[in-house]
């Protein structure tokens, strides 16, 4: 049961995106949490096809997937305060905020899993 909890414990972020923002980006968010998950899950997947489940370099002991979701609960924390505090932004700009924060999560977490 805590394995079970523990492989899908990302998933918290979709109620917290929920209420975390105004009600005109909810569904932006959701799709940004979302790609985030699996994205993450996706780079977990390509780690561990070539035999490297703790990166390339070895230069830490855990699990990509441990590492991947710190990662992505830092960007993930920082865009919701984000979207949190200024509920006042047009639509466009916060989708281009949410694509951009979400480029940098990817680039950022392969880094931090090759490691």
């Amino acid at each position: 049961m805590i394995d079970l909890l523990y492989q899908w414990i990302d998933l918290l972020w979709l109620p917290i995106g929920w209420f975390a923002v105004h009600k005109r980006f909810r569904l932006k968010t959701i799709i940004f949490l979302l790609s985030c998950i699996f994205t993450l899950r996706m780079q977990v997947e390509l780690m561990e096809s070539m035999d490297k489940p703790t990166g390339f370099l070895t230069f830490m002991d855990s699990h990509v997937y441990e590492r991947g979701l710190v990662v992505y609960g830092i960007l993930i924390t920082l865009f919701l305060l984000l979207a949190h505090f200024s509920p006042r932004t047009r639509e466009i700009v916060f989708l281009a905020a949410a694509i951009n924060i979400y480029i940098f999560s990817l680039c950022l977490s392969m880094i931090v899993l090759c490691l």
